[in-house]
């Protein structure tokens, strides 16, 4: 069970938690314990298919290596572009050499080098998964959403002190956050827990975030909770916003 519980004490508000205890308290528990640990299963599997990469029969690859950057890559031509243009040698290289223990966060801008058919920060995104599907046990995830080195921002940074100005920095403070994470009820064998704790944290600002961004009155006002977001997603924003005037 998880360790933190809420409180009416004072001496205790979620304000006086480490940073880390804080989001698991604010943006993990109401979650659920079970439904989380499934979702950290489910992250295992992806990253499971990213080292089935390295021994798939040629005649799948193209398809597998698909999968793989859709679960990365949002933007469509950029997916085609690398698939098309990366060696398959190459990547199935990269696996190897990751899963071996020859390859590291450190090597993050390598590796992104070494991959085509995409802008730098959308090959260091490709990287950071192909690293962190390969050694999911020792490579933390270091897409742009959970460190972006150029910009000093992500998901980590809700998660207490600094990560640092390099990759090696930040996968050091991931590690800690694992550590942390596991302390508090949730101990996983791989990164995969740690994954699941920001992107609920980065989750959750979003929504609040958009969530205000989008009530700005009218009929949209009186719609509850991710109703907004709901527009938003559906392309009727504007038709909702309209619809009382």
């Amino acid at each position: 069970m998880l360790a933190i519980e809420p409180t009416d004490n004072d001496s205790c508000r979620p304000d006086d938690l480490p940073p880390v205890a804080r989001v698991v308290l604010e943006r993990v528990v109401p979650c659920g314990p079970e439904p989380v640990r499934r979702l950290a299963a489910v992250v295992d599997e992806k990253l499971a298919r990213v080292r089935e990469l390295e021994t798939i029969a040629p005649d799948r690859f193209r398809d597998a290596w698909d999968d793989v950057l859709c679960g990365v890559v949002s933007t469509r031509p950029y997916r085609s572009r690398i698939r098309a243009d990366t060696d398959h040698r190459e990547v199935r290289a990269l696996v190897r050499d990751a899963r071996e223990g020859q390859l590291g966060a450190n090597d993050i801008p390598d590796v992104g080098d070494r991959l085509v058919g995409a802008p730098l920060e959308v090959r260091l995104d490709v990287a950071s998964e192909l690293l962190h599907g390969a050694a999911p046990d020792r490579v933390a995830l270091l897409a742009r959403w959970v460190w972006n080195p150029s910009r000093g921002t992500g998901a980590l940074a809700e998660l207490g002190r600094p990560a640092g100005d390099t990759y090696t920095d930040a996968q050091a403070r991931l590690g800690e956050v694992r550590l942390g994470v596991g302390a508090l009820g949730y101990p996983w064998p791989t990164f995969a827990m740690v994954d699941v704790v920001l992107a609920l944290s980065c989750a959750a600002r979003l929504q609040q975030v958009t969530d205000g961004a989008l009530r700005s009155g009218g009929f949209e006002s009186l719609l509850p909770g991710a109703f907004p977001i709901a527009t938003m997603i559906l392309g009727v924003r504007r038709r909702v916003n309209d619809a009382d005037r």
